[in-house]
């Protein structure tokens, strides 16, 4: 999947390019405009497929890959034992993320993060799809269709609600499968020269982080002043025609 995507995103970048350089050479975006709806339509219906498939992937298959919080993490060596890095030296810090191929992942777990990144090609495909209708609306003539003004609502919508959904599920998630791989139930061991607890130093500990995003705030409420836009280039629209 991650191939296809890149596949994607080169021929994408390529059409635009090819129709940008005819345009000019043309002075007229007609085939820009024309190569932007038809990666926009192709974006959208790729999306589309993308969170059918990754929700299938997470729900049935028996190993699941998922981001999970940890506690901050940076793993101690025993006495004695001496490494020779690079140039710069940690000071302070550790990791707090890690992505692991699980098994035997809760249904809980399994089933938030499989909605988390379906949502992520959702809305994807729904600013996909407001580019490829905007783009068509143009070819048309019609540039402020009322079907413009609507497309960009639900796309208003579904970035505002479902990105901040998406980073909550991803949390949700994330968080248990930190609890379900990380907790220990108890353990031996000998002692260590320079480790009081091998479990400390060497096995990072779960913990539960839910963040909510600003960011499908800010473009929603973007995507919202875009629609108000159409919406009032089409009453202007309507009232030009009938003063015709």
């Amino acid at each position: 999947m991650g191939g296809l995507l890149v596949a994607a995103l080169v021929a994408t970048i390529a059409a635009l390019a090819l129709a940008a350089r005819r345009s000019r050479q043309d002075d007229d975006p007609t085939a820009l405009v024309r190569a932007t709806q038809i990666v926009g339509y192709v974006w959208a219906g790729a999306s589309a497929i993308g969170a059918v498939v990754s929700l299938c992937a997470v729900l049935l298959t028996p190993q699941v890959s998922i981001t999970m919080p940890i506690q901050q993490f940076w793993p101690q060596l025993p006495a004695g034992v001496v490494v020779d890095s690079g140039t710069a030296t940690r000071a302070a810090g550790g990791f707090e993320a890690v992505t692991l191929t699980l098994d035997g992942l809760s249904v809980g777990a399994r089933v938030t993060w499989a909605i988390s990144e379906m949502l992520g090609w959702v809305i994807s495909g729904a600013v996909a799809a407001l580019v490829a209708v905007a783009c068509g609306s143009m070819r048309s003539g019609n540039a402020f269709a009322p079907v413009v003004a609507r497309t960009a609502s639900v796309a208003a919508v579904i970035v505002a609600g479902g990105g901040i959904v998406r980073e909550i599920l991803r949390g949700i998630s994330g968080s248990m499968a930190s609890s379900e791989t990380f907790e220990t139930t108890g353990g031996s061991w000998t002692d260590i020269p320079g480790i009081e607890s091998p479990f400390e130093a060497w096995i990072p500990q779960s913990t539960f982080l839910v963040e909510i995003p600003f960011w499908p705030i800010a473009a929603g409420l973007a995507l919202a002043a875009l629609a108000a836009i159409f919406r009032y280039g089409s009453r202007l629209q309507h009232d030009v025609k009938g003063l015709v």
